[in-house]
């Protein structure tokens, strides 16, 4: 798995683990206050409420079902993801560290949730309204979702550099319990929702241990640096990103030891995420120049002096392509 895979992995993770998909469209022209309290109730559901279920996801035509369990205490999150249908697959994250198992491919990897896709109920801030200059929130009335009572909120972009949300709270507790990606005109891109959820006092360990045994798999690491080190790491920049995407993160990482260094930057806007992957290349090394996407994520590719520059994030093409054509090298 390369740090790409990884990278797009973890934010798949972030989005599952907390249900988060986005939503674009309609502008409001203020934001309700209503809404933006309805918001902070679900940052602190996903910090305090244990639970277990299983919920679909849904993205580029293709559905997939998982059984989740969710567990928080003093020492942070705690998830394991297990897919239902296809081969054999688990991901499990204890705190800030993800290991993705895959049966078929008889590998584990094992990676840091980064500033750029942490998961997104940790990640989301308890003050929204601190987002208003580049987001309206409002109110879109009530629902129901695996049998429980929902609340429906609109986090609506005000430009085209970044997806909206739409998030459907449990009236009770604040819980997300579905989510929608949608483009411009509406059609969805992603969307997960719990077709069952049990809130629980406690999830027992053994419930958050793999039940792969493990024999006779590969298994892989990411090896991430402090900034400081090496200093070439901090000589790139992206010179002219999205307004209000700033810069909150620069390490560097290993993916196989002894191999090339992968220099990493986050640009967040505090909601919205973009990692920037930079490598330099090989004779051997295939160049990857364009676009791609996997469901919301999108990702986009250039070369900057004899480096491969990747750009990933869960916003529209608009927004990757721009910080990976600004991306600027300066020399000391």
């Amino acid at each position: 798995m390369s740090f790409l895979d990884s990278s797009v992995a973890a934010m798949t993770l972030a989005r599952v683990c907390a249900l988060l998909v986005i939503s674009t469209s309609a502008w409001a022209a203020d934001s309700d206050p209503a809404a933006l309290n309805l918001l902070k109730a679900m940052h602190s559901a996903g910090r305090q409420l244990n639970y277990q279920g299983t919920f679909v996801y849904v993205n580029s035509g293709k559905m997939e079902s998982m059984r989740i369990y969710h567990r928080v205490d003093d020492k942070g999150d705690h998830d394991r993801m297990v897919h239902l249908n296809g081969s054999t697959r688990e991901v499990i994250r204890d705190g800030d560290k993800v290991t993705c198992i895959l049966s078929d491919k008889k590998s584990v990897h094992v990676s840091k949730l980064d500033d750029g896709a942490q998961h997104i109920l940790s990640a989301l801030p308890s003050n929204f309204s601190e987002f208003t200059q580049y987001y309206t929130f409002t109110l879109a009335g009530q629902d129901r979702v695996a049998g429980r009572a929902t609340k429906v909120v609109h986090v609506n972009p005000r430009d085209k550099f970044r997806y909206g949300y739409r998030f459907w709270l449990d009236a009770e507790n604040g819980l997300l319990l579905k989510s929608q990606v949608l483009a411009e005109d509406g059609v969805p891109i992603e969307q997960v929702m719990f077709t069952s959820i049990e809130i629980v006092r406690e999830i027992a360990p053994d419930l958050l241990k793999s039940e792969l045994t493990g024999e006779h798999y590969t298994v892989t690491e990411d090896k991430s640096e402090d900034a400081a080190a090496p200093d070439a790491a901090l000589h790139w920049r992206v010179a002219h990103p999205p307004l209000g995407f700033l810069s909150t993160g620069h390490n560097t990482r290993h993916v196989t030891p002894g191999g090339v260094p992968t220099h990493h930057i986050v640009l967040s806007d505090g909601l919205a995420s973009v990692s920037v992957y930079i490598e330099k290349l090989d004779a051997g090394k295939k160049r990857f120049v364009g676009s791609s996407y996997m469901g919301a994520v999108n990702i986009h590719g250039v070369v900057v002096d004899d480096h491969q520059v990747t750009v990933v994030g869960e916003v529209p093409a608009a927004t990757v392509k721009m910080v990976a054509d600004s991306i600027q090298f300066v020399k000391p």
